[in-house]
């Protein structure tokens, strides 16, 4: 009987590391990004809502569903948020913007045709804090950071909070980003 119990329990702590390893990392970052992205909507204003609800626009399906698995049960401004999967050569109905590594180059040109004032575009992506987000997220000593582009922010009509802005690495529409 003891030896079956611990055959049981090698069993189900290798087949918990396994699934910790094989899903966890992908599906555990985009989970703290979430968790960083649900405060910065509460330390940012918009000029207006244009609906009841609020959009929240991700460049890629799974990491959509990730987001939307985590925040349904938020609500911002007494709005609660509706998901969507966006690519770039669709239509922008969003009051925020969230975009993927790899689908970056592709919005990049993109959003150069679309009105983005009232938009809060966050990415994961080296230099686009420069190019084009509000909000970048960056690795620095393994550790989850975010810049902040406050050049960009008040050219689209969204405010920042000051305690928002003290936690971030403030960047420029023209700053080199050598040390990300």
């Amino acid at each position: 009987m003891r030896l079956l119990s611990r055959v049981v329990i090698i069993v189900w702590f290798f087949s918990y590391s396994y699934n910790v390893a094989g899903v966890g990392i992908h599906e555990r970052e985009y989970n703290i990004k979430a968790a960083f992205i649900a405060n910065f909507i509460r330390y940012t204003r918009w000029q207006h809502f244009p609906n009841h609800q609020f959009r929240f626009c991700v460049s890629n399906a799974e990491i959509n569903t990730i987001f939307s698995h985590r925040l349904a049960n938020e609500t911002w401004f007494e709005r609660k948020p509706i998901f969507k999967s966006v690519k770039s050569n669709a239509s922008l109905d969003c009051d925020l913007l969230f975009i993927n590594k790899k689908s970056a180059t592709q919005w990049r040109d993109a959003l150069d045709d679309v009105d983005i004032n009232n938009v809060l575009i966050i990415s994961e992506s080296r230099g686009m804090s420069q190019a084009f987000s509000h909000i970048n997220f960056f690795l620095a000593d393994n550790k989850l950071r975010f810049e902040i582009n406050t050049m960009r922010v008040a050219s689209s009509q969204l405010t920042i909070n000051a305690s928002l802005l003290r936690l971030a690495r403030i960047t420029s529409n023209t700053e080199a980003d050598d040390d990300k």
